[in-house]
């Protein structure tokens, strides 16, 4: 994670190196959790089929990693304003 974290800092200096490792490790938690919802069990396939109202629950990996992805370092400057202020 510390050499994601360099070669992310090396492409967004302003971020600081405690912000890039929280990028990089969220981002590996996120894909991770992603994965496994995008890519559901036969169960969990059968009762989608069964009941549609659960569709709303089924996401599709690339667009909510993306989602996700562009969000969460959004994020961080304003986390790092409001820990300054406390």
């Amino acid at each position: 994670m510390e050499a994601l974290a360099g070669r992310d800092a090396a492409h967004l200096p302003e971020r600081g190196a405690e912000d890039d490792f929280r990028f990089i490790a969220g981002t590996i938690m996120v894909t991770g959790a992603v994965r496994v919802h995008a890519h559901p069990s036969a169960a969990m396939l059968a009762a989608y089929e069964e009941d549609p109202s659960l569709a709303a629950l089924r996401l599709d990996f690339a667009a909510t990693l993306r989602e996700t992805l562009e969000v969460l370092p959004a994020g961080l400057p304003a986390r790092a304003a409001r820990t300054a202020r406390a």
